[in-house]
């Protein structure tokens, strides 16, 4: 039997962009600021957690799928360790957060972008390339954080539902 559920895709990030859909449908997409800049992480992490309560109770989520964070040496030394903090903590605490609450799935950006754009090119081509490709499937993002939780959304559903990936990513379109 396929998947009919409701999957939330959570970039997760200072700014976090999310998506939320049954496979299938259009997504709905946002994004979300936990704390202001120079506020504690801590601060941070209970703000997450509380958003997280109350949209997957409103929302029914039964699957969330998150980004894997980037290593330091990956980002070629453009982050600072309080960044990096704040990344890690995030995903830990979704970790903790779903334990034996809901099904919750990592997918690194590698895997999204090829799934979603064809292949794992450098980000700010990719960020553009992105945003392009949710306007092409008709999901009017506005920000490169709202595009990349919709390829996120976009490669999970995929993987849940074969049928649907054959029509969105571009592996199988036509040249």
């Amino acid at each position: 039997m396929s998947f009919t559920g409701n999957v939330l895709a959570l970039d997760l990030a200072s700014v976090t962009g999310w998506a939320y859909g049954k496979p299938g449908t259009v997504p709905k997409f946002g994004t979300h600021r936990f704390v202001k800049s120079g506020e504690p992480r801590a601060a941070a992490y209970r703000q997450f957690r509380l958003w997280l309560d109350l949209f997957c109770s409103a929302q029914k989520t039964n699957l969330i799928v998150f980004e894997s964070p980037a290593l330091p040496m990956v980002m070629h030394g453009r982050t600072n360790i309080n960044t990096i903090k704040v990344l890690m903590g995030l995903a830990e605490h979704l970790e903790e957060w779903c334990y034996n609450r809901v099904e919750l799935r990592e997918a690194t950006v590698a895997q999204v972008r090829a799934h979603f754009i064809g292949s794992n090119m450098k980000s700010v081509i990719a960020k553009r390339e992105t945003v392009n490709r949710c306007h092409e499937l008709g999901w009017m993002t506005e920000t490169s954080d709202e595009a990349d939780a919709c390829a996120l959304w976009s490669y999970q559903c995929g993987y849940l539902r074969p049928d649907v990936a054959i029509r969105q990513t571009p592996l199988f379109r036509p040249r």
